[in-house]
């Protein structure tokens, strides 16, 4: 299992003309909050959904929670800056998890943000947990989908298997 902040970073990286993970402020549901950051937490959301239903086993062991847009991995999107900045310092150790993260980039590049919210919010943990104000509560439980998400992810599958 890699590390979540290695993830983020090498996803960043795969922006080679900066023109996918942008700094446009954005209004979405009454928040203000960069695109690029929205984006990226649902790239991570999508990839963990996918990965999970392929192997069995999660990309990452970093928490996600339940928000009004969707799931996301907290220590990204408060680190999301930094992570923008240092987006050449990342290690990814499995070479199959790198070729995974490379083909879901392609596969997610060019998606609308609205689209990959959409994708975010059939998540049944997102739509349990979505409503609920403290984080504890809003804690999404991804093992507990594992077979959810081979029905939902596999159009995924099916893309990643025909590469």
């Amino acid at each position: 299992m890699e590390k979540v902040e290695n993830i983020a970073k090498y996803i960043l990286f795969l922006d080679k003309n900066n023109d996918i993970f942008i700094n446009k402020l954005i209004n979405l549901q009454g928040r203000d909050c960069y695109e690029g950051n929205v984006r990226l937490n649902k790239y991570l959301h999508i990839m963990q959904m996918v990965y999970l239903a392929m192997t069995d086993k999660k990309l990452f062991d970093d928490d996600m929670y339940a928000f009004d847009n969707g799931v996301v991995v907290n220590s990204v999107m408060n680190n999301y800056a930094y992570l923008k900045s240092n987006k050449n310092s990342y290690e990814i150790s499995d070479k199959n998890v790198k070729a995974y993260i490379e083909k879901m980039f392609n596969i997610l590049k060019y998606a609308p943000l609205e689209d990959l919210i959409e994708i975010s919010h059939q998540d049944e943990e997102w739509k349990k947990k979505h409503n609920y104000y403290q984080k504890k509560d809003q804690l999404i439980d991804v093992d507990s989908q594992k077979e959810n998400y081979k029905i939902m992810c596999a159009d995924f599958i099916d893309m990643l298997n025909n590469d």
